[in-house]
């Protein structure tokens, strides 16, 4: 290939990520588009169609200038309407490749793999990008050895494939784009908001995809070191830096909170050391900012003065009547409450959180929650007089303390010791507050700005000192100053710090993880295994962190499992021959989703017909229906292919096309269908004979 003569025409395309920006203040040429698939989390946590997003460019000439000049117009424009770029935002360069054979092809993801420590090196790829399936995953030898042994596109097609919503695994060179877009997605640099370092990882893109299609594996190996790999490139160019996580930052290991944390529940041991590093920096009040139902305030109420930074209707509510500044009347779905209310603060407060209990059973209609919610009313005086004697403390500290509503960034401006607590507003509070909202005379105008996390901690004055808890351990603008080694289940964690933007004499961090795991002990069929005897077959119920280590062991094309509510493991004598599990539906219309099904051996003919059989059986109806508190009778499942129909659902569930995406198809399941073990059985080997 002729690099001068190829390079003229061989065109390319940049996705382009910028948070804050006002779309409407675009100004986009001809060819370049919003993506209509991808939103970005904005620095203050909200993602819309009006701010932040990925404009994605026409395919583009390296050796035309009104073409780059358009695109750095784009550059400009969208930093011009407010954008900024964040540690969760990249640059991705597509370089089209659909001319390319398969050997050829093969031959960018084969030194890709060989020089991986290089490229991470040269393109700062970032720890936390290679901890998840959906970010930048560590190209592994499986992939290595399956793309060295492929012989056609489909077989590169079917090795790449996988559960995720893109449909295939997506490693920071990305070459299963081709079955897309035919292109090759070099996915490995920062996002930059300067369109001259945007030129640098096209130039660097161009300089890898030509090295690689024009050398084979044995010159890939021979490259022993960063200085000669940048040789041999030519890669010469300043990349776009890393940078350091906002605070909303999570676990790393989590496919969602590494983009963004879900809020960390209350825990006496953490506010104990918050407190204790509180007292060891002489410390004598504390401002919380967004502590939820005031956990965090009661625990240190009498031990600092407490000032607090309101972020939540519904806690502002609870102040507001706790001080006589407005109180409430009760009508229609609440309406009995004026049975037991009267104006006096204490009351006011017992009653609206008293209502947070009643929140749930307005949520759906049900036989179940109509009953439970008159059992409640029969002992509404009793649980009302409780709850008002049970928050006393509650009531002086909403009294006494020195209350705002405000941001984060007014309390740091205003204050000199905070603690930040991270989080949405809880969802049983925000239905609470509707509840009281819709069904009493409130007249609320309640509103708060939204928290800016961009250059947050930066802005932090030299004397004030800030506290907070997070699951990442990457916040490298703050000192880790205690942690909690931490890991739910079999979900891989951190661990839990407690941050400071000053350092302590005494630093209680320390590096280990510890993780709980269960392993697996089941005995594998044989491939000619006969299936006959209804007394040996059994559709056990299981622990759903056992379920999930089977998932792991036998599920190929997933590469994180999820871990599933309700579990089962089928077995016959002896043998594991598979299992699956359910959680909460994903689609209206149906019961549960059906979240995995799987053989042990799949050698053994028609077992996956078999474990669907077995799902279709009244027993697991039964349990399913009880655990769901009504009866279940429709499933869904999604198969994750791009053939245009699953042979393993086919004739078992019924395909449903207005769910199907380009990444997966859905099917059907109707429960109940199987009264005993002797049906599913006749089933299965039925199916044998007829090949079905």
């Amino acid at each position: 290939m002729n690099v001068d003569s190829d390079i003229r025409n061989r065109t390319f395309g940049i996705e382009i990520e910028m948070c804050n920006l006002e779309r409407a203040k675009v100004t986009l040429p001809e060819g370049y588009s919003w993506s209509k698939e991808e939103s970005i989390d904005n620095t203050d946590c909200s993602s819309n169609k009006q701010f932040g997003g990925e404009v994605n460019t026409p395919p583009l000439h390296l050796c035309c200038l009104k073409e780059l000049h358009d695109l750095r117009s784009v550059y400009e424009s969208m930093v011009a309407a407010g954008g900024k770029i964040k540690w969760s935002i990249d640059t991705h360069v597509h370089i089209y490749v659909g001319d390319l054979t398969v050997d050829q092809l093969k031959k960018v993801y084969l030194f890709f793999y060989v020089c991986y420590p290089y490229f991470k090196r040269y393109a700062k790829i970032s720890d936390w990008d290679e901890n998840i399936f959906n970010a930048k995953p560590i190209p592994t030898e499986k992939y290595f050895e399956g793309v060295k042994n492929a012989q056609k596109f489909d077989e590169l097609q079917t090795l790449f494939t996988n559960q995720s919503k893109k449909g295939f695994i997506r490693h920071a060179v990305n070459i299963s784009a081709y079955f897309k877009t035919k292109t090759i997605e070099f996915r490995t640099f920062h996002a930059t908001d300067d369109f001259y370092r945007a030129m640098n990882c096209v130039y660097s893109a161009y300089r890898i995809f030509y090295y690689a299609i024009s050398h084979e594996l044995e010159d890939y190996q021979s490259i022993t070191s960063y200085k000669q790999f940048c040789e041999v490139t030519g890669l010469k160019y300043d990349t776009p830096d890393e940078l350091c996580p906002l605070l909303y930052q999570g676990n790393p290991y989590s496919a969602i909170e590494a983009f963004m944390t879900m809020p960390l529940p209350y825990n006496s041991e953490m506010v104990s050391a918050l407190y204790d590093a509180v007292k060891a920096n002489g410390h004598k009040e504390i401002c919380i900012v967004n502590g939820f139902m005031y956990y965090y305030e009661l625990f240190f109420l009498d031990k600092l003065e407490v000032s607090i930074y309101c972020q939540d209707a519904y806690c502002y509510l609870l102040y507001m009547l706790a001080n006589g500044k407005t109180s409430l009347t009760y009508k229609d779905k609440l309406a009995w409450l004026e049975d037991y209310n009267n104006p006096t603060p204490s009351r006011q407060l017992a009653l609206a959180l008293y209502a947070v209990k009643l929140q749930k059973y307005f949520m759906s209609e049900s036989a179940r929650n109509s009953a439970v919610f008159e059992a409640l009313k029969i002992k509404a005086r009793e649980s009302i007089e409780k709850t008002e004697k049970a928050n006393e403390r509650l009531m002086r500290l909403l009294t006494t303390c020195d209350f705002h509503v405000g941001t984060l960034e007014e309390a740091i401006k205003n204050k000199k010791v905070i603690f930040f607590n991270y989080g949405r507003i809880e969802k049983k509070q925000k239905r609470a507050f509707k509840l009281i909202s819709e069904n009493s005379d409130l007249k609320s105008d309640f509103s708060v700005a939204r928290n800016d996390y961009y250059n947050l901690v930066e802005s932090i004055p030299s004397d004030s000192y800030f506290y907070y808890f997070s699951n990442s351990p990457y916040l490298r603008n703050l000192h880790k100053i205690a942690m909690w080694n931490n890991s739910s289940g079999e979900r891989r964690s951190a661990g839990r710090f407690l941050y400071c933007n000053k350092p302590t004499a005494q630093n209680n961090a320390s590096t280990s993880y510890s993780s709980y795991r269960i392993e697996c002990n089941e005995i594998v069929p044989p491939d000619d295994l006969e299936i006959t005897d209804t007394s040996k077959l059994m559709i056990e119920r299981v622990n759903p962190p056992l379920l999930h280590c089977l998932q792991k062991k036998y599920i190929k094309k997933v590469d994180q499992c999820s871990v599933c509510q309700f579990a089962f493991v089928v077995k016959y004598d002896k043998y594991t021959l598979g299992g699956f599990g359910f959680t909460l539906p994903q689609h209206k219309g149906y019961d549960l989703f059906q979240l995995t099904d799987f053989c042990t051996n799949n050698a053994i003919p028609r077992l996956s017909k078999l474990i669907l059989y077995c799902i279709q059986s009244v027993g697991v109806q039964r349990y399913l229906s009880r655990r769901m508190r009504k009866l279940c009778e429709k499933v869904i499942s999604c198969a994750y292919t791009h053939k245009p129909v699953s042979m393993k659902y086919r004739g078992v569930y019924k395909k449903v096309k207005e769910h199907c995406t380009s990444s997966y198809l859905a099917y059907e399941g109707i429960l109940g269908i199987y009264p005993t073990n002797k049906e599913i059985i006749e089933k299965y080997q039925k199916s044998l004979k007829n090949g079905k």
